[in-house]
């Protein structure tokens, strides 16, 4: 598709999903983590997927998820200073299983801190609350956000949730760290849709976040899919780290052991398909499909990544897409080159001063 791309376009993120243990087992947890799987990446490998994504001059931040990242133990540590190394941003998404205490989030917080973590995530709800208590959530959360970090509690979103943000900031202890602790600033909570992945799970969302792309404006172009590279467990680059990541084969790039990132990472923009998404987002792409193929019916999603899987698992999308994408195959080149463009346009401010931290 491309015969060229500016050696300055690349990622602007690396995603390292060294593993799918987890301490939790969450009903729909987007890539089925658990206690129960064992696979995860060697350090060695880790670290030199961080060492040749830092040779792209796009990158901006390391973000370490899975699975439970905080599994990793001595590795994460590694991995986050050889990043932060790197002059670049660091990220950590957990579930804060280890915050027992005050005294045990500090001894798991402090080594990362000081080996240049940024940012944290701490993911929460129903599903989580499960196996991790908020009380952990919210002490994690605080001892982080005194040390410095960047702290997001992200509470598992849906209309009929038990346990929604706002409880988390109405607990008693949220509101006295933010009222009265200098670190207040640093601690932030947000609600994130959550996406049903088993039929008999009914998850009801507010009609203000369907997304329309006939009324929404906001419905647009995915970034995600071309600007966020990813590692997985089983040593493959992907092309997005996505809620539906894992049920889409073609989001696969190759693997580590075999292939330098960059040639894996350049090899998707012969894929017209993920600069569509990049372009138009799948929900547009859908859309077209459907006027060309009346039979086509497609509930309206709450999130790019539904569309997504909807769009490349559906056999009768595919086979539309595929019978008529040469009607927008040159408008739709015009507009990734101008994205370009405009992307060219932005790095060259970075490009001019040296590398600096940078939040996500």
């Amino acid at each position: 598709m491309l015969t060229r791309l500016d050696e300055h376009f690349g990622p602007e993120s690396l995603t390292v999903l060294a593993t799918y243990q987890c301490t939790a087992a969450c009903k729909e947890c987007c890539f089925e983590c658990g206690p129960h799987l064992r696979e995860r990446l060697p350090r060695e490998v880790i670290l030199d997927v961080i060492r040749q994504a830092a040779q792209f001059k796009t990158l901006r931040y390391v973000v370490f998820s899975g699975g439970e990242c905080f599994l990793l133990h001595q590795d994460l540590i590694d991995a986050v200073a050889l990043a932060s190394s790197f002059g670049l941003s660091v990220r950590c998404v957990t579930n804060g299983y280890w915050a027992v205490n005050e005294q045990a989030a500090l001894a798991r917080l402090k080594p990362l801190v000081e080996a240049g973590l940024t940012e944290l995530n701490i993911s929460t709800g129903d599903d989580h609350q499960e196996y991790v208590p908020f009380q952990r959530v919210i002490t994690g959360a605080m001892t982080a956000a005194r040390l410095g970090i960047k702290t997001l509690i992200v509470v598992e979103g849906s209309k009929n949730s038990k346990f929604k943000a706002e409880d988390a900031r109405n607990h008693p202890d949220f509101l006295t760290f933010k009222e009265s602790d200098p670190a207040g600033d640093n601690l932030s909570i947000i609600s994130n849709v959550w996406i049903p992945f088993h039929e008999d799970r009914q998850l009801v969302h507010e009609k203000s976040l369907i997304r329309n792309p006939d009324e929404n404006f906001k419905v647009q172009g995915c970034d995600n899919i071309l600007e966020n590279f990813v590692l997985t467990p089983s040593h493959q680059m992907a092309s997005c780290c996505g809620l539906t990541m894992e049920h889409i084969p073609e989001m696969k790039l190759g693997d580590v052991r075999k292939h330098p990132i960059k040639e894996l990472y350049f090899n998707q923009f012969e894929d017209f398909l993920k600069i569509w998404i990049y372009v138009d987002g799948p929900e547009r792409i859908i859309r077209f499909a459907q006027k060309h193929n009346q039979s086509i019916r497609v509930d309206n999603t709450v999130h790019p990544c539904q569309a997504c899987a909807t769009l490349y698992l559906r056999p009768e999308i595919r086979k539309t897409l595929k019978d008529n994408y040469q009607e927008v195959i040159d408008d739709v080149m015009r507009r990734f080159y101008l994205k370009l463009a405009l992307r060219k346009y932005t790095e060259k401010f970075f490009r001019e001063s040296p590398r600096i931290k940078h939040g996500a």
